[in-house]
């Protein structure tokens, strides 16, 4: 069979997304458990991480030109992060917490910038963005709902201890997607550098980057602190893979359907909708804590990450020049899950300290009205200045 660039994009997605699900969803708990980290000390840590992210990945993704260092250095971060976590297996159950912390911490920086790489490779092999991109990005939603539900229950029966062993694992089939690239080194040229004072005097651009920021940055309670949360309250580790898995599968729907929407006609619109969707998921979130009761919430993360970085991407493959679109994506990653989402994070930690019933998702609800009354003044100022 021919090896397609589909294929290829639905490769690199699945397996990246495979290593996110298991970072998100269960390393916070097994740094809990295993490592023995307070949950004021794992704000702290993916604080740090989020601040750092800022400059690694802006740093090592602003110089990249040919469509091959892209492969040679996506090889290079797999292979070193792979081999941290084979030292940390290591060290497990020989009194060496401090260390771990600190491997885990370099790992987590080290491996920052892959995801920006990986949407900046897909937008580069797909020749036809508004019409594929949706159906595409599945392939990573689906592997991520995937790893949610099996490694869930993978995790519930060897316990939490196997998680380094996964990683590895998923580290190993990510180096085999990158494999599968094009060595087509012209064709994929960017002949140009990024001009990052170009895309910071975007007006148009640093709005949108912020309004989407905001949402995607309110998800920083719900990265590092709800599962935690939940398995305070008795719900499973299969359970919890469950509730991961129906939002990530909200979101495959909505990935599905939306490349049939007339997205440049209604872009602030459900920018607006995002923001005042996203803010009532989190208000529920912290209302409620019965598995059923958040089966349904779940099910909003279809708006408030899928939409929220659908409009992202699409803003950015519409409206920055090639040359800059690498550069774009870095700063969009660096900006959400950097600025954004470690000032969240490190407000979520410190709130636990105070409260133990997840007011932090409150928060994340005021992040999001922000952001939907930036969107609506930045609107009417635009109109206003045209007048």
């Amino acid at each position: 069979m021919k090896i397609t660039n589909n294929h290829r994009i639905i490769s690199l997605y699945s397996t990246v997304f495979m290593i996110i699900s298991l970072t998100t969803i269960y390393l916070p708990v097994w740094l809990h458990e295993i490592v023995g980290l307070e949950i004021k000390d794992i704000g702290v840590l993916f604080g740090l991480i989020g601040i750092l992210k800022v400059f690694s990945s802006t740093l090592i993704t602003k110089n990249i030109r040919k469509f091959s260092n892209y492969k040679t250095t996506s090889s290079y971060i797999t292979l070193l992060v792979s081999l941290i976590y084979l030292f940390i297996i290591f060290l497990l159950g020989k009194q060496h917490q401090s260390l771990i912390v600190v491997l885990i911490f370099l790992s987590l920086i080290i491996f920052s910038p892959i995801l920006p790489m990986a949407e900046s490779i897909s937008l580069k092999l797909n020749s036809d963005f508004v019409n594929t991109y949706g159906k595409l990005r599945i392939s990573g939603s689906v592997a991520f709902f995937l790893g949610a539900i099996i490694l869930g229950y993978l995790i519930d029966g060897l316990g939490s201890q196997v998680l380094p062993f996964l990683m590895i694992t998923f580290f190993w089939l990510f180096l085999t997607s990158i494999y599968l690239l094009p060595n087509e080194k012209d064709k994929y040229y960017i002949y140009k550098k990024g001009n990052i004072f170009q895309l910071l005097n975007n007006k148009k651009f640093i709005i949108v980057l912020l309004c989407c920021g905001l949402i995607q940055g309110s998800h920083a309670m719900y990265y590092s602190f709800s599962s935690i949360l939940w398995r305070d309250n008795e719900i499973s580790f299969s359970q919890i893979g469950y509730l991961w898995g129906w939002g990530v599968l909200a979101e495959i729907i909505l990935f599905y359907f939306i490349d049939k929407v007339n997205i440049k006609g209604f872009f602030i619109k459900l920018l607006i909708f995002a923001g005042i969707i996203s803010s009532c998921r989190w208000a529920l979130t912290y209302f409620f804590n019965q598995f059923y009761f958040l089966l349904f919430i779940q099910t909003l993360h279809a708006i408030s990450f899928g939409l929220a970085h659908y409009l992202m991407m699409h803003f950015i493959f519409l409206n920055i020049e090639n040359k800059n679109k690498l550069l774009a994506q870095s700063l969009y990653h660096a900006i959400t899950s950097g600025i954004i989402m470690t000032s969240l994070t490190f407000i979520s930690g410190h709130s636990f300290l105070y409260y133990k019933n997840g007011e932090g998702f409150l928060i994340m609800a005021l992040s999001c009205i922000i952001s939907t009354l930036l969107i609506i003044i930045s609107s009417l100022w635009i109109v206003y200045e045209k007048k």
